[in-house]
């Protein structure tokens, strides 16, 4: 991923560079203080008002690079996710966890075969990492996501 500005005009907001970005924020603050009203910055995040009137707000923010179609960026390789809809939404599911038998002497074991699951927001994970396993209840979410996982 490569860090970009959304620069943000009056409502309108375009993609800049980093380096053009960053020489507007640096003008604004460094330059002369004819045309500058306000000049405000903080983490990344700069509110620049002109005295002409206009209002401009530069966010740095991570651009992901363009990705096929059907494959999800995520903090590991895309092989070990894959999209799944159920009930008319759409998950980030991964790989399917077999199940262990339990052993004499350990402490812990996986009794049922699973996947982890989260939402997915324009081809990303989103919010909490959840679990569907074949014993998972009738009727929700975690069910229907097996259903179609194990098949």
């Amino acid at each position: 991923m490569n860090k970009v500005y959304e620069r943000t005009e009056d409502g309108a907001t375009t993609i800049v560079s980093l380096k053009d970005g960053g020489a507007e924020a640096d003008r604004a603050q460094m330059g002369p203080r004819r045309d500058i009203r306000e000049m405000s910055s903080s983490r990344g995040r700069h509110s620049i008002t002109y005295r002409d009137g206009r209002k401009v707000t530069l966010v740095m923010v991570d651009r992901p690079e363009a990705a096929p179609t059907g494959t999800v960026q995520a903090d590991r390789p895309s092989t070990n996710f894959r999209i799944v809809t159920a009930k008319g939404k759409r998950y980030v599911v991964s790989k399917v966890i077999p199940a262990r038998p339990r052993t004499p002497g350990a402490k812990t074991w996986i009794p049922y075969a699973s996947v982890s699951y989260w939402s997915e927001r324009n081809g990303e994970r989103f919010g909490a990492t959840r679990s569907a396993a074949e014993n998972s209840k009738p009727g929700t979410t975690g069910a229907a996501i097996w259903a179609q996982v194990a098949n």
